[in-house]
């Protein structure tokens, strides 16, 4: 008797253990595995309703509107199962984080398709559903700058920056929107924040004399651009930038010194070839003028020609740098003209005419060339 008795209690075991779970819950089980999930969310919100403390209606609840792309509401069911109970946080977890990935992997797509609005929504979605990872943050801010909207991408660097102040990566990438935007007070405030993390910082040093550039205050560029090429003595971009600086302060002198170690660095160098040529016509174009305005003064007829000489040797000098800039690129008018200039002044007047009438035939060809795409 007494084992029929235990047989019969185990058979009603699972019974009563399925007895304990609500109607609607073990209905809508089965409607989420046909995967209706417009009956299954019905069912779901009608046993929330009626036990609000069970935790697996909130949870299933949650899976099937997520499912549905309700992730408001997923959400919020999440944190409902939550507060009741643990028991569905690994499950919960990692529902939040499937979801995450795929609509985090469409927007990259979308934004790779340069479908930037697509790939705005996609991401401002994903930063929904989980908060916490910043790479959707960073994807989104890069978004809006594809997409040319700066401060957009602004907005979300202010606020990452409220987490992590000392984020070097970060700031850089703030100074660089600034930079975009022309705010360069903006610039210099962010960058001297960079310096101060990391002193030796290479593009922090770089951008940092680059603003003051921009803002007029030289004599800060010059200190900056200094410390940067003491801090990067080999790099041939910093060197180049401090040359320009004395360039265009017209140190020329100083301007030629700084392109010729670009050169000892990187032979090839179209830019500083062709910037030595210019310095060099600079000072004797300088000498020039100069001999101009002296023409009546006390000066004796030697010391002029001394002058004229010296203004011709630097004409002669600005020649070997511009033919070969030309002969790396020719289709460069203004060079033409500035080699037919030292030519003639030199004393080489058919040079001169035939670097002239060169430089007019690449303004008719370019101008030719330009004329044909637009009408394409």
């Amino acid at each position: 008797m007494n084992k029929i008795r235990r047989t019969i209690l185990l058979t009603l075991l699972p019974i009563l253990l399925l007895g304990c779970q609500p109607k609607e819950i073990t209905s809508a089980k089965i409607y989420i595995q046909k995967r209706n999930w417009q009956k299954a969310i019905e069912l779901l919100e009608q046993a929330v309703v009626t036990h609000p403390n069970n935790p697996e209606g909130h949870f299933l609840l949650g899976q099937a509107y997520g499912d549905q792309s309700r992730y408001r509401e997923m959400k919020k069911q999440f944190g409902e199962s939550l507060g009741i109970s643990p028991k569905f946080q690994p499950a919960i977890l990692q529902t939040i984080e499937n979801h995450w990935i795929t609509l985090y992997n469409k927007g990259i797509k979308a934004q790779n398709d340069r479908n930037f609005k697509l790939a705005e929504n996609l991401l401002k979605t994903a930063i929904l559903i989980d908060p916490s990872k910043r790479e959707a943050y960073n994807t989104l801010a890069a978004n809006y700058i594809e997409a040319n909207q700066p401060r957009q991408a602004l907005l979300i660097y202010e606020k990452l920056l409220k987490e992590t102040p000392d984020d070097i990566n970060l700031l850089i990438a703030t100074g660089n929107l600034f930079y975009i935007q022309k705010r360069f007070d903006d610039v210099v405030r962010v960058l001297k924040k960079v310096l101060e993390i990391e002193p030796d910082h290479r593009d922090a040093m770089a951008n940092l004399a680059l603003s003051y550039d921009s803002l007029g205050k030289t004599d800060e560029a010059l200190t900056a651009y200094q410390k940067a090429v003491k801090a990067n003595p080999l790099d041939k971009d910093l060197i180049f930038l401090l040359g320009v600086h004395h360039y265009n302060r017209s140190h020329f002198t100083k301007a030629i010194e700084l392109f010729k170690q670009v050169l000892e660095l990187s032979p090839g160098e179209f830019e500083s070839t062709s910037n030595i040529g210019n310095a060099y016509l600079s000072i004797a174009e300088d000498l020039r003028t100069k001999i101009k305005s002296l023409a009546n003064s006390t000066l004796t007829a030697g010391e002029i020609q001394q002058l004229k000489t010296e203004a011709i040797l630097t004409y002669m000098k600005v020649i070997p740098y511009f033919k070969k800039a030309l002969e790396m690129q020719p289709h460069h008018p203004t060079l033409w003209i500035n080699l037919g200039v030292a030519y003639v002044n030199s004393g080489e007047n058919e040079k001169g005419q035939e670097a002239l009438l060169k430089a007019e035939e690449w303004k008719l060809k370019l101008g030719d060339e330009s004329n044909g795409q637009s009408t394409q």
